[in-house]
């Protein structure tokens, strides 16, 4: 899946500024699935300036009512003030707060909370960089794990087909007591 170096342009709503990315796309990873209102990506870019770039997204096709009582794990509204013209085609009505349904819903904006996508950059220097921050998961109490999805196999692999950097993050048997 490698792709020519070019520039590739990152703008969502939500975003406060466009994100370029002079590189080569080296490795992708879905967690998206059939009938799944939500997933996340990870791609791995090899920046044409040295070093790589870590782009995740988590993506969302729920929307909210405007008051919702659905919170996100620091205890937010989920979703941002939204109008039924940014709601995508496949857009779902969250189950729990049940909204009405886009074609019941006033024009204008504010009347929903939608789940827009959420992206987080990371740069690193080395392939070794690009695997802890994709594994290693720091908990609010300090501590450290290491935990590797299947998006984050997925797009490993895939990296070390491109970048032989790579290869010794390939998922291999895990051992226990010797």
């Amino acid at each position: 899946m490698m792709t020519e170096s070019h520039v590739h342009t990152i703008f969502d709503k939500g975003m406060r500024s466009k994100v370029e990315i002079t590189g080569t796309l080296i490795g992708h990873g879905s967690s998206r699935r059939e009938g799944s209102p939500a997933w996340a990506e990870v791609e791995i870019w090899r920046l044409d300036g040295g070093g790589y770039l870590v782009h995740r997204t988590g993506w969302s096709l729920v929307y909210h009512t405007r008051d919702t009582s659905c919170e996100t794990r620091d205890r937010r509204q989920r979703g941002d003030p939204a109008g039924v013209a940014d709601l995508p085609d496949d857009a779902e009505p969250c189950p729990k707060c049940r909204p009405e349904y886009p074609e019941d819903l006033p024009d204008g904006d504010g009347v929903i909370r939608f789940e827009f996508p959420r992206h987080s950059f990371d740069g690193c220097d080395t392939p070794e960089q690009v695997a802890e921050k994709l594994t290693v998961i720091r908990h609010r109490d300090k501590t450290r794990s290491v935990q590797f999805s299947q998006p984050v196999n997925d797009c490993l692999e895939e990296c070390a087909r491109n970048d032989a950097g790579f290869a010794k993050f390939l998922p291999g048997p895990v051992r226990f007591g010797g």
